[in-house]
C-alpha cells in the first residue's frame, strides 16, 4: 500500500512531492493528466511576471535549505548572477513554469499522462482504492491517504459557456486565450472587428495589453476596436501593502479558522482586492499605453467602462454573426445593447472536489453552505459513521479551503507552508517547523 497518492500536479502538489522526496519512509505517487507540468500555460505572455516574490517558490518558506529552491534552480542553470543583477523580486511567469518543470523532472513520484478515474474506500474502511489510466493502461493502486491538488477551474456565465462550446474563437475564458484566440477566425470584411474583454483582474488586464499591442497592422491600419468592461466599481489595484499581505500567513489562517462559518462567508466576500485585483504596475502600464497612443489626440480605438455588467449574450447561427450583448450600468441602472465579434472573459475560477471522488461525496461532511468541512490540518471531515472506521486514512486538500482557512488558500507563498503541515501529519511528528513564519500584527484576541 502506498502511503500517499496525489491527484493533480500543480504547484501545490509539486511542493508536497518535493518535500516528501526527503522522507524515504513515506511512499507516494502524484498523478497528473497532462503530459508535462504546465502552470496556466494559456496565460504565459511576454513580459508577464508572478504577483508574488521569488521566495514564494515550491519550498523556500518552509525549507530554505532544500535543493529545490528557486535560487538553487538559478545556480544549476548558471543564471544566479544574472538574476542578482536583475534586482527584481518578481520573476517571469515563463521562468517560474520552467523552474517547476525542472523540479518535476527530478521527482520519481511525479507521474504525468495519467488520469485518475475513480477513488473508492476499501471495504475494510482502511485506505483507498485508486483506479487510474496510466499512459493508456488502466491500473489500480491502494493508498493509505489521498491529497487533492487539482486546482481551480475557469468559470464562464452559463450564457457565455454555451457560446464558448459552440464557437470557441468567438467566446472564451482568459485561461484559454492563448489556445483559442485567432483573429483571422473573427475578422470582418464589412466593418471594423470588435473585441471585448470582461473583468478587472490581472488576467483580464494582461489579455487587454496583449490585444492592445496587436490592434494595428504593419501599415498602421487599425485591425479591431478593443473595449474593456467590468462590473466592479473601478479598475482598482490589488491590495499589496506589507500589512495587507500579512493576511497570507499562518497567523491569519489560525484566526480565520476559528471564526463561525457565517462570519467566514461574510469576511471572504469583502476580501476580493486582497487576491483578485490587478497589480498597480499593470494599471500604470495600461495607462501609459493609452496615453502614448492618444498623443496628438489620435484615436485610441479602445474604451473602458466600470460598473457595467454583462447580463446576457446570444450568437446567431452563421459564422458571420456577431455576439449580441445586453449590458447594464449599475449605478445609473441603465440597460444597453452592443455587438462584438469576440468576447474574452476574465470571470474567475471555481474550487470543486474532482469527479473522481464522487463515490466518496456522501462520506464527507458539509457545512450549511453546502461546502465540504475541512479540518485545520487540511483534511476533509468524514461523516460520523465513517470517522471511527477510517480514522487513520485521510484526504488532504490543497487550494480548496478558502471557505475554512481564508484567502491564502490559493496563494503561492503559503503553498510550501501547507505542504509542510501535510508532511508533518503524514509523519506523525514535526519534520518542518511551521511556527517560524511570524508576522507583526494580531488579528484577534
Amino acid at each position: 500500500m502506498i502511503d500517499l497518492i496525489g491527484i493533480g500536479l500543480g504547484p501545490f502538489n509539486l511542493s508536497l512531492a518535493a518535500l516528501l522526496s526527503n522522507q524515504p519512509n513515506i511512499t507516494s505517487k502524484f498523478f497528473e493528466q497532462k503530459s508535462e507540468f504546465n502552470w496556466h500555460k494559456g496565460m504565459i505572455f511576454p513580459h508577464t511576471t508572478l504577483q508574488v516574490p521569488f521566495m514564494a517558490d515550491l519550498v523556500t518558506l518552509i525549507d530554505p535549505t532544500s535543493r529545490y529552491t528557486f535560487l538553487n534552480y538559478l545556480h544549476i542553470q548558471h543564471r544566479l548572477l544574472k538574476f542578482y543583477f536583475l534586482e527584481d523580486f518578481e520573476i517571469y511567469r515563463k521562468e517560474y513554469n520552467h523552474y517547476c518543470q525542472w523540479v518535476a523532472g527530478q521527482l520519481s513520484s511525479a507521474v504525468f499522462d495519467t488520469t485518475v478515474i475513480k477513488v473508492a474506500l476499501q471495504e475494510n474502511g482502511n485506505g483507498f482504492t485508486v483506479t487510474v489510466c496510466e499512459h493508456g493502461k488502466v491500473q489500480t493502486y491502494m493508498a493509505k491517504n489521498i491529497v487533492i491538488g487539482t486546482g481551480s477551474q475557469p468559470v464562464l456565465p452559463p450564457f457565455l459557456q454555451s457560446i464558448a462550446e459552440r464557437a470557441p474563437h468567438h467566446c472564451m475564458h482568459t485561461a484559454n486565450f492563448s489556445e483559442n484566440f485567432n483573429f483571422n477566425s473573427i475578422r470582418r470584411s464589412d466593418t471594423l472587428t470588435k473585441i471585448l474583454v470582461l473583468g478587472s483582474g490581472q488576467s483580464a488586464a494582461e489579455v487587454y495589453q496583449v490585444l492592445f499591442d496587436q490592434q494595428f497592422d504593419e501599415n498602421k491600419n487599425v485591425k479591431f476596436q478593443l473595449d474593456w468592461i467590468t462590473r466592479s466599481a473601478g479598475f482598482f489595484p490589488m491590495e499589496y501593502t506589507p500589512l495587507g499581505l500579512e493576511h497570507f500567513s499562518p497567523a491569519y489562517i489560525d484566526y480565520f479558522y476559528s471564526l463561525p462559518p457565517t462570519t467566514k462567508a461574510r469576511v471572504v466576500s469583502k476580501q476580493d482586492l486582497l487576491h483578485k485585483g490587478m497589480s498597480a504596475n499593470t494599471i500604470r502600464a495600461v495607462y501609459h499605453q493609452l496615453y502614448e497612443r492618444s498623443i496628438a489626440n489620435q484615436q485610441t480605438y479602445s474604451s473602458l467602462m466600470s460598473n457595467c455588467e454583462l447580463l446576457n449574450a446570444t450568437l446567431g447561427s452563421t459564422r458571420n454573426d456577431r455576439l449580441s450583448l445586453t449590458l447594464r450600468q449599475h449605478e445609473q441602472d441603465h440597460k444597453s445593447t452592443a455587438e462584438y465579434d469576440c468576447v474574452i472573459a476574465g470571470t474567475g475560477y471555481k474550487d470543486e472536489l474532482p469527479q473522481c471522488l464522487n463515490r466518496l461525496f456522501s462520506a464527507i461532511e458539509y457545512d450549511e453552505f453546502g461546502q465540504p468541512k475541512i479540518n485545520r490540518d487540511y483534511t476533509l471531515v468524514y461523516q460520523n459513521h465513517l470517522a471511527n472506521h477510517n480514522n487513520n486514512s485521510k484526504i488532504f486538500v490543497q487550494n480548496k479551503e478558502t471557505h475554512t482557512h481564508g484567502v491564502g488558500a490559493g496563494d503561492l507563498g503559503l503553498g510550501a507552508y501547507r505542504a509542510g503541515c501535510i508532511v508533518n501529519e503524514l509523519m506523525g511528528k514535526p519534520i518542518y517547523d511551521t511556527e517560524t513564519l511570524d508576522i507583526f500584527q494580531k488579528f484577534g484576541k
